[in-house]
């Protein structure tokens, strides 16, 4: 009996110690920060607690969710970021509601496929011609932009078909069926990351690229999958937002750059690369969707909004980095 209990005290030392841990330490910080906003909101902000406000949180943490999560593995292989997030995501607005016509599920295979092809092409870009990954990302989201302003002719399009159950319906009352996407997001992203070889060797990519390259690791395979994946991520979450109203233009979704970023570098994914996990990029997505509810309860004007979440980034970056400083001392 005393072997048990030695072996489940060691356990839970152990498990205690990797939260603390310099690469962990920020994401620790964010999930207890996360947990204490819901519970003082819950007590303090009118409405906060209520299951119609609940589910808005969920359904704003959704989409941005889903394109972190994809982030999130560019930025563990060592690349930073994708910075056609947005437009990949704007421009999936108006496929999916073009496709819509051919029903739902046609028109969300079309839509990924198309953000798939786009992720593909930087990813060859980055991972196999050693292109900039700002500079080749930024060049690529004006494309994508310029096809989706040929393609809309700069209009709304407005889709031939509802999508209601997949843009507005809940699976259970106060949740989402966004929210099932968005796990099955994460769930799929996670063990691509700690589950298979692809994962393994982006990870020792994002830690030392030189060493991996030594090593004979399939570093450019690795880095062009974490791009598929993003580029398809990116998709869904337009084909979310656009399934809200059957729906789709270049403003949509625009926005999701930062975003998406935003929740991966408050979540506690190292910019460095190498080192943070997917539900790190989730949490943070979560994290910001409730600052941003809070604020919008409290009747913050939307440049105060915006002030506040690039404050409450700069805040936890910064805060990061000292926590793991000390830490190291």
């Amino acid at each position: 009996m005393s072997v048990k209990t030695d072996i489940a005290k060691m356990t839970r030392a152990k498990w205690f110690s990797g939260l603390l841990a310099p690469t962990r330490i920020q994401a620790t910080a964010v999930r207890f920060a996360t947990l204490a906003m819901i519970a003082v909101a819950a007590a303090a902000v009118p409405g906060f607690a209520s299951v119609q406000n609940l589910s808005a949180v969920m359904f704003s943490a959704s989409a941005i969710g889903i394109a972190a999560c994809g982030l999130a593995l560019v930025t563990i292989s060592g690349k930073l970021f994708m910075l056609s997030i947005g437009a990949t995501t704007a421009v999936s607005t108006i496929v999916f509601a073009s496709l819509l016509g051919y029903g739902v599920p046609a028109a969300l295979a079309g839509t990924v496929l198309i953000g798939l092809i786009c992720g593909l092409i930087q990813g060859c870009l980055v991972g196999f011609l050693r292109a900039n990954p700002i500079i080749s990302t930024i060049a690529v989201a004006s494309i994508i932009t310029g096809i989706g302003s040929w393609f809309s002719a700069g209009r709304t399009i407005t889709g031939d078909g509802t999508s209601l159950w997949l843009g507005v319906g809940h699976v259970l009352p106060g949740i989402p069926n966004q929210v099932l996407v968005f796990v099955a997001v994460l769930l799929a992203a996670e063990f691509l990351l700690s589950r298979t070889r692809v994962g393994r060797e982006l990870q020792l990519n994002g830690i030392n690229p030189v060493a991996a390259e030594f090593a004979g690791l399939r570093t450019g395979t690795a880095v062009t999958a974490a791009y598929c994946f993003a580029g398809a991520a990116a998709s869904l979450s337009g084909a979310l937002i656009a399934s809200q109203a059957a729906q789709g233009n270049l403003s949509l979704g625009a926005d999701l750059d930062f975003s998406a970023t935003a929740a991966v570098l408050v979540g506690g994914v190292s910019i460095s690369g190498g080192q943070g996990r997917i539900y790190d990029a989730a949490t943070g997505a979560l994290f910001l969707a409730i600052v941003g509810n809070i604020l919008i309860l409290k009747g913050y004007a939307f440049d105060t909004q915006l002030m506040v979440k690039g404050a409450v980034v700069l805040l936890s970056v910064l805060a990061g980095a000292a926590l793991t400083r000390n830490r190291k001392k």
